[in-house]
Protein backbone atom coordinates (compact mmCIF):
# COMPACT_ATOMS: atom_id res chain seq x y z
CA UNK A 1 0.00 0.00 0.00
CA UNK A 2 1.77 3.40 -0.80
CA UNK A 3 1.33 6.51 1.19
CA UNK A 4 -0.96 9.33 0.30
CA UNK A 5 0.59 12.67 -0.79
CA UNK A 6 1.64 14.87 2.44
CA UNK A 7 1.52 18.23 0.19
CA UNK A 8 -0.84 20.02 -2.66
CA UNK A 9 2.70 19.55 -5.20
CA UNK A 10 2.96 15.93 -3.96
CA UNK A 11 -0.85 15.07 -5.07
CA UNK A 12 -0.20 16.76 -8.98
CA UNK A 13 3.08 15.18 -8.77
CA UNK A 14 1.38 11.89 -8.30
CA UNK A 15 -1.45 12.29 -10.42
CA UNK A 16 -0.19 14.10 -13.22
CA UNK A 17 1.60 10.52 -14.24
CA UNK A 18 -1.47 8.26 -13.85
CA UNK A 19 -4.18 10.27 -15.01
CA UNK A 20 -2.43 12.92 -17.25
CA UNK A 21 -5.28 13.41 -19.48
CA UNK A 22 -8.22 13.96 -16.69
CA UNK A 23 -9.01 17.64 -15.95
CA UNK A 24 -7.29 18.98 -12.91
CA UNK A 25 -8.54 22.31 -12.71
CA UNK A 26 -11.33 24.81 -15.09
CA UNK A 27 -11.78 28.58 -14.62
CA UNK A 28 -14.83 29.84 -14.44
CA UNK A 29 -14.92 33.48 -16.34
CA UNK A 30 -17.94 34.51 -14.29
CA UNK A 31 -17.99 31.83 -11.68
CA UNK A 32 -20.71 30.11 -14.35
CA UNK A 33 -19.33 30.32 -17.54
CA UNK A 34 -16.17 27.66 -18.85
CA UNK A 35 -13.25 29.34 -19.65
CA UNK A 36 -10.09 26.93 -19.83
CA UNK A 37 -9.18 23.60 -18.31
CA UNK A 38 -6.12 22.49 -17.31
CA UNK A 39 -5.72 18.33 -17.34
CA UNK A 40 -3.40 17.18 -14.50
CA UNK A 41 -0.38 16.91 -17.64
CA UNK A 42 -0.62 20.30 -18.45
CA UNK A 43 -1.00 21.85 -15.35
CA UNK A 44 2.56 19.66 -14.24
CA UNK A 45 4.37 20.99 -17.35
CA UNK A 46 3.08 24.36 -16.53
CA UNK A 47 4.50 24.46 -13.33
CA UNK A 48 7.73 22.68 -13.89
CA UNK A 49 8.58 24.63 -15.92
CA UNK A 50 7.71 28.15 -13.91
CA UNK A 51 9.42 25.92 -11.19
CA UNK A 52 12.75 25.81 -13.96
CA UNK A 53 12.53 29.44 -13.77
CA UNK A 54 12.51 29.97 -10.20
CA UNK A 55 15.18 27.80 -8.99
CA UNK A 56 17.73 29.48 -11.31
CA UNK A 57 16.83 32.57 -9.36
CA UNK A 58 15.95 31.69 -5.97
CA UNK A 59 16.89 29.59 -3.39
CA UNK A 60 14.78 26.83 -1.39
CA UNK A 61 12.27 28.95 1.17
CA UNK A 62 12.63 32.57 -0.77
CA UNK A 63 9.71 34.16 -0.60
CA UNK A 64 8.37 35.12 -4.27
CA UNK A 65 5.32 37.54 -4.71
CA UNK A 66 2.57 36.17 -7.61
CA UNK A 67 1.55 39.09 -9.45
CA UNK A 68 -1.66 37.44 -11.44
CA UNK A 69 -5.05 37.80 -12.33
CA UNK A 70 -7.30 34.83 -11.32
CA UNK A 71 -6.42 32.75 -13.78
CA UNK A 72 -4.85 29.12 -14.85
CA UNK A 73 -1.61 31.02 -14.80
CA UNK A 74 -1.85 31.82 -11.04
CA UNK A 75 -2.54 28.13 -10.33
CA UNK A 76 0.45 27.07 -12.63
CA UNK A 77 2.76 29.79 -10.77
CA UNK A 78 1.23 28.56 -7.27
CA UNK A 79 1.91 24.77 -8.04
CA UNK A 80 5.66 25.79 -10.19
CA UNK A 81 6.50 27.85 -6.34
CA UNK A 82 5.88 24.66 -4.32
CA UNK A 83 7.83 22.43 -6.66
CA UNK A 84 10.56 24.94 -6.27
CA UNK A 85 10.37 24.92 -2.77
CA UNK A 86 9.76 28.75 -2.17
CA UNK A 87 6.73 30.29 -0.66
CA UNK A 88 4.25 31.62 -2.97
CA UNK A 89 2.30 35.14 -1.83
CA UNK A 90 -0.73 36.73 -3.32
CA UNK A 91 -0.56 40.61 -4.06
CA UNK A 92 -3.30 42.10 -1.95
CA UNK A 93 -5.45 45.21 -2.89
CA UNK A 94 -4.53 47.81 -0.24
CA UNK A 95 -7.37 49.89 -1.77
CA UNK A 96 -9.90 46.91 -0.88
CA UNK A 97 -8.36 46.43 2.61
CA UNK A 98 -8.57 50.02 3.03
CA UNK A 99 -12.55 49.72 2.80
CA UNK A 100 -13.31 47.23 4.58
CA UNK A 101 -12.21 48.85 7.37
CA UNK A 102 -13.92 52.25 7.14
Amino acid sequence: MSTPPATLDDLLRARAPENPDTRAITFLVDGETDDRTYTYGELDVQARRIAARLEASHAPGDRVLLIYPPSLEYVSAFFGALYAGVIPSRRTHRSSTARRRS
